[in-house]
């Protein structure tokens, strides 16, 4: 293919005169060396398409054209195909990337400018941005004296991050992949028929990242680059799975003219197997068998939560199967490096940030068992376990709201019906009655009115107007404000004036949390260790929200109430690894409170809420505080 150096090498070629590679450098802004380098590619290229390029001792270079029609056909269908070289650097820098992940040996920085056409000052620039991607992978670029430079790291890594940034992103701009495009539909379409075979059931991103990393593997093998397991330990996999793997490889090997080794088999096998949904009701799943230590995994899982967070947790026997479930094809993720991409992840963190936030802690189980670290999307998928317990374990209704329209008996025992179906999960009573009753109505009865027309007179409740057919904004109006209403009355338990400590002063973490826990001790009722179990707690790996926000708590039920208090710092500090300047300690109490989850889950969305944060650090004061905790 003629690239945009050997192009311009072309048309600066005399058919009249001889040229000499000096010249020629000059023209181009390039070595001599270079020049000789490149028409020597050039004459390779041109050989059987009626031209060639001739050389003379002192003259130079000319090119010589022995049939004029096809020399022209041949540079016309070239040109349309020219190679791109790109020329800003985000493009450069991911050219070279693409270029030295295929290479198997070392190339010499001058080859590479050469070969990129720019000075070693450029080339040096997009090496830095190549080794920042490269890092994220745990790559590296290797330099041996004499030889040059070369990609060294697993190979398990290096598919990874030819997924994510050649297929997924498809980050080579200018080139065409309509070919990349047709290859991977065939495969996806091989891949389904499979699946539909033999039973087996993957989420549509598990179908994806599968056909994703199988068409990478082809495409690796096929330059020469295998993979090399550690067979010990390897998991027992069902029979299904392995022989949908058998019948996939033969398919690779007949069309693609590859060998798969046992080792290439051995992962494609477990990375299906980490990718496959279990324990779907709708077919009894006998392939994968649930070790013991997987359920001791859940049920450690099951007690830290509850025994953090009083969530009486660890009876539910549903979730205790569904994380069983989940840690089977997690286990082998974990410990073979297979990613999951969770492509929910910030909906997860926003929607359901209190099942997030015990996610993140309970995951530590998991971190001390494998020794690693576990990602945000793994969390994200806890997470949704998690939720479903949440869900369950819903606080009773606690609102009562008078309806007040004035289109009769019959319209209101209607609007009565409507307001029961629509909000049984927040309302316990529901009065309706028009303006006139309104008069003689006793308002301590309610905490809300919604009316359907204007109301000319005060009451002592709030009023929210909406309309008198209840269409899909009014709903969505009520349901924030009862929400709002079932958590206000209850945070100002949790959060009271005394427990909000402005500009406090503190140069690290275990100063701060010693005054703070002192604090604590005189003003409330809480075990005579309870700073020591605090800091007990800070030894195990902490969520970083990156909002200028920690949640330190006991590492044990240490108080009798349940209670939190917020410490705005007058200056930020380095907590963990990130800058703090609101604590926001928790202390679960002994005593039973059925409101502890709505309390739960108004902190950790104020604290997931950047905006919210600032806002208190400029303006520490209780009233803010409540407010924002109310959002």
């Amino acid at each position: 293919m003629l690239c945009k150096q050997l192009q311009e090498l072309l048309m600066l070629l005399s058919q009249e005169e001889y040229r000499t590679a000096l010249t020629l450098a000059e023209q181009m802004k390039v070595s001599e060396k270079t020049v000789r380098l490149r028409l020597k590619d050039l004459s390779g290229l041109l050989e059987g398409h009626g031209a060639e390029i001739s050389s003379k001792a002192r003259f130079g270079y000319i090119l010589r054209v022995h049939d004029q029609e096809k020399f022209n056909e041949y540079i016309k269908t070239e040109t349309e195909k020219t190679e791109h070289f790109p020329e800003r650097e985000k493009e450069r820098s991911e050219y070279l990337l693409a270029y030295l992940i295929a290479r198997m040996d070392y190339i010499k920085i001058e080859e590479l400018c050469d070969f990129l056409y720019v000075s070693k000052s450029t080339l040096s620039n997009s090496l830095k941005s190549v080794e920042g991607i490269l890092k994220r992978y745990c790559l590296w670029i290797d330099r041996k004296p004499n030889y040059g430079i070369r990609i060294k790291g697993p190979e398990f890594n290096v598919r990874r991050l030819l997924s994510d940034y050649f297929i997924k992103r498809q980050c080579l701009a200018g080139v065409n992949i309509s070919h990349q495009e047709s290859e991977l539909v065939h495969l996806a379409e091989v891949i389904k028929g499979l699946l539909k075979k033999y039973g087996i059931r993957l989420s549509e991103v598990a179908f994806e990242n599968f056909v994703e990393y199988t068409y990478v593997a082809w495409r690796r093998m096929k330059s020469g680059f295998y993979l090399h397991m550690d067979k010990e330990n390897l998991p027992e996999i069902g029979g299904k799975e392995s022989a949908l793997i058998r019948e996939l490889i033969s398919v690779a090997e007949a069309q693609e003219q590859i060998t798969y080794t046992a080792d290439e088999e051995h992962y494609l096998l477990l990375y299906l197997a980490g990718k496959r949904m279990i324990g779907s009701t709708l077919e009894n799943d006998s392939n994968f068998v649930i070790r013991e230590q997987t359920d001791h995994l859940a049920l450690a899982m099951m007690g830290l939560v509850s025994r953090e967070y009083g969530l009486e947790m660890h009876n539910n026997f549903e979730i205790r199967m569904t994380l069983n479930q989940h840690l089977v094809p997690f286990d082998i993720r974990i410990r073979y490096d297979i990613p999951l991409k969770n492509p929910i992840l910030e909906d997860i963190k926003q929607k359901y940030c209190l099942a997030y936030q015990i996610s993140y802690e309970a995951v530590s189980v998991l971190r001390k068992y494998y020794k690693k670290d576990i990602s945000e999307d793994e969390i994200g998928y806890f997470a949704l376990i998690f939720q479903l317990a949440l869900e369950k374990d819903r606080m009773e209704p606690c609102s009562d709201i008078l309806v007040v329209c004035s289109t009769g008996k019959g319209s209101s025992r209607l609007l009565k019906y409507k307001y029961e179906s629509e909000f049984s999960g927040y309302v316990r009573n529901i009065y309706v009655c028009d303006l006139l009753e309104l008069e003689h109505f006793d308002f301590q009865a309610v905490d809300y009115i919604f009316s359907t027309v204007p109301i000319p007179m005060e009451v002592p409740v709030p009023i929210v107007e909406v309309g008198a057919f209840l269409e899909e904004d009014d709903i969505q109006k009520i349901t924030r404000t009862l929400r709002r209403g079932n958590s206000r009355g209850i945070i100002k338990r949790y959060y009271t004036p005394e427990r909000l400590l402005a500009k406090v002063e503190g140069k690290h973490k275990e100063e701060i949390l010693k005054f703070l826990c002192g604090v604590v001790q005189k003003q409330e009722q809480v075990d005579e260790n309870f700073y020591e179990l605090v800091l007990e707690r800070e030894t195990f790996a902490q969520m970083d929200y990156g909002n200028y926000i920690t949640l330190p708590h006991p590492n044990q039920i240490a108080s009798e109430e349940t209670f939190a208090y917020v410490a705005v710092l007058k200056e930020p500090v380095i907590w963990n690894k990130l800058p703090v300047q609101v604590v926001l300690l928790i202390s679960i109490g002994r005593k039973e409170d059925k409101n502890r989850q709505t309390f739960y889950e108004t902190t950790a969305r104020f604290a997931l809420n950047k905006a919210a944060v600032n806002r208190l650090i400029r303006e520490p004061e209780y009233e803010v505080l409540m407010e924002l905790l109310e959002e």
